[in-house]
């Protein structure tokens, strides 16, 4: 009886081993060729869809890259690194884009080095505008008789403090920042999309647009689905169905 039981361990332990070496040898005999997957999910506040991105640039097995956007933007380093990534790997694989709920502001700024940009009909996006904002708890601190001292080597060393206002010279800095920074988006715009340029100074209000019309003012180039991204992928790389891995990133 004790004979039989070690003899139906060992058997399941070698189908256990049959079955790993067949799983393995499907990974490494499948399809060599890929398409990269790459989700921009949220804010974009840091760099790692960028990295991403550099990634799927790098990987020679990847030939093509499907980028699925969820975002309403995100911080203005991250977006324009992302956005330049994006160009780069764009200018070297096929690129497209499947955007979903939303892709506003830097989420779409982002997406246009694509090759093809396809948004839902309900998709809201464009909402073209950059926003710096200024908490300040100094009359708060003055109702409480709370006082505060500073020492600063230079006029705008401590701009942004809670303890304080802006002055009327900051006011001015701030207000030009933010008006270069969306000159240097939309000039982002207009080089990745050329034919959007009659547009964007429509936009650049902060309205949003749901696909349909955004379709219509060019600033994208089809309604669909992931699934259809994923079909032109395959039709900008000359794959085919069964000869290449999607792979998520």
């Amino acid at each position: 009886m004790r004979n039989k039981k070690k003899q139906y361990l060992w058997g399941l332990v070698a189908l256990l081993l049959l079955s790993s070496l067949f799983f393995a040898s499907l990974h490494f005999l499948g399809p060599k060729d890929r398409v990269a997957v790459i989700r921009v999910e949220g804010e974009v506040e840091d760099f790692r869809y960028a990295d991403l991105l550099d990634r799927a640039l790098r990987d020679s097995r990847v030939k093509g890259v499907v980028v699925e956007v969820n975002s309403p933007g995100g911080t203005v380093q991250a977006c324009f690194e992302t956005e330049a990534v994006m160009r780069k790997l764009a200018s070297e694989k096929p690129v497209v884009v499947s955007m979903k709920e939303y892709a506003t502001s830097g989420a779409y700024l982002l997406s246009t080095p694509a090759r093809y940009l396809f948004a839902r009909s309900t998709t809201l996006t464009a909402g073209l505008g950059v926003i710096a904002i200024w908490v300040s708890y100094e009359n708060k601190l003055e109702k409480e008789g709370i006082k505060y001292y500073r020492w600063c080597t230079g006029e705008l060393k401590d701009m942004g403090a809670w303890y304080r206002s802006p002055t009327p010279e900051e006011n001015r800095y701030l207000q030009s920042l933010v008006e270069n920074m969306l000159r240097e988006m939309t000039d982002r715009i207009k080089r990745n999309r050329p034919q959007v340029e009659n547009v964007l100074e429509s936009l650049k209000n902060g309205s949003t647009v749901y696909g349909t019309e955004a379709l219509a003012l060019g600033l994208v180039d089809g309604l669909g689905t992931f699934k259809d991204a994923v079909d032109k992928v395959e039709e900008f790389t000359g794959l085919k169905k069964g000869t290449y891995r999607l792979v998520y990133f």
